[in-house]
């Protein structure tokens, strides 16, 4: 049963730690600011750039039938490429390592656009019945109770994460390896597994060690440790359920776009969802897959309405860093293809949306097949 108090645990520090461990984590150090003053670029819709039409109408008329072709194509090719089993990185050769995410109580990249007036440039409609949020990972009923889950206003809980996690002693906790990719090309009953497996051998442990996440990721030659001493271990759903909140896991892995079989169950939660209840969307940052599902559901209750442009450019402005900026070079951590498709999946999602407001009637992988059907030759 979980103890109510763990909403404002203080861990126990043994004497070797070798650095106090109540510095939040730096999550903010890649990001940058990245607001609405942006424009969109040309390719982050997944289209060719609008054709600057002649002069001449039967000029005009040539320039928008080959507009209209070259879109078209596109389309179909996003389809095909959507519609079957996406790449996915090579398994790390490397065991995974418990690292916190951050200190306990930290809130990083949390936001919420019922708090958020939007920029002059940014077009509201619809903003202010999203009822969206969005956080890095979860480690208390502090975090949760902020979000207010009661029974006139339900809240769920949608974690993104394909890798393992858990809340030991306070510290949101991480099974990790380079890229966050210890379960990648699993299933999500595989994913699941592991996670209850390795939840039930670290609450044997008399003593559990964990390792600052950057200290981890940058190899520091001296990384920031904790110590705890028989700590209380849960698992996200168990903290949720207990603020009365619900849970619905996604395994999608980082970097990535989000898998059909991930985008259908979302759907699938976007429908079960009552009028004005509380979407709130967390990945281990808070960034990249939060920002990813954060613009699906606006998009799902907006495309009819909003322009793919406007929806972006207001999603910019509401996310942190540069998750929606597909020009940033990732080329160094060999994520680059991955990020492109991360663009590409959005402006399909957005003719997707446009199509099935609110998710109805189709879902993701049957509007895939039937447009595979249409634009075949």
């Amino acid at each position: 049963m979980l103890d109510p108090a763990f909403s404002s645990i203080t861990p126990f520090m043994a004497s070797d730690e070798s650095t106090s461990a109540n510095s939040a984590v730096d999550a903010q150090a890649d990001i940058e600011s990245n607001h609405a003053k942006h424009s969109v670029p040309a390719d982050i819709d997944g289209l060719p750039e609008r054709r600057k039409h002649a002069s001449s109408p039967s000029a005009d008329s040539q320039s928008v039938l080959a507009y209209r072709q070259d879109t078209a194509e596109r389309h179909s090719q996003l389809i095909r490429k959507f519609r079957t089993l996406m790449p996915l990185p090579a398994s790390p050769t490397s065991l995974p390592v418990l690292a916190y995410d951050r200190s306990p109580r930290s809130t990083d990249n949390f936001r919420s656009s019922n708090d958020f007036d939007l920029p002059e440039d940014c077009n509201p409609t619809g903003w202010n019945d999203l009822y969206v949020s969005g956080s890095g990972s979860i480690a208390s009923l502090d975090q949760l109770t902020r979000l207010n889950p009661c029974r006139e206003h339900p809240v769920t809980v949608l974690d993104a994460r394909e890798e393992s996690h858990a809340i030991v002693g306070g510290y949101p906790c991480t099974w990790r390896t380079p890229n966050n990719w210890s379960n990648v090309g699993r299933s999500r009953e595989e994913v699941l597994a592991d996670e209850h497996d390795r939840i039930r051998l670290l609450k044997a442990q008399e003593k559990v060690q964990i390792i600052h996440r950057k200290d981890l990721k940058d190899e520091a030659p001296n990384p920031r440790m904790v110590t705890l001493n028989k700590p209380q271990i849960f698992s996200e759903e168990e903290l949720v359920r207990a603020a009365n909140a619900k849970y619905v896991r996604l395994t999608v892995t980082d970097h990535l776009a989000p898998r059909a079989e991930d985008v259908d169950a979302f759907i699938a939660t976007e429908r079960g969802m009552e009028r004005h209840e509380r979407l709130h969307v967390h990945c281990e940052a808070g960034l990249g897959r939060t920002s990813i599902f954060i613009v699906m559901h606006d998009m799902l209750n907006n495309a009819a309405t909003a322009s793919f442009e406007d929806i972006i450019r207001r999603q910019r402005a509401f996310n942190p860093g540069r998750s929606l900026d597909s020009h940033k070079d990732v080329s160094h951590k060999g994520r680059s293809d991955f990020r492109n498709d991360r663009s590409e999946f959005l402006s399909l999602f957005y003719e997707y949306a446009k199509s099935n407001p609110k998710g109805q009637p189709s879902s993701w992988s049957k509007w895939l097949d039937h447009q595979h059907r249409e634009h075949s030759p």
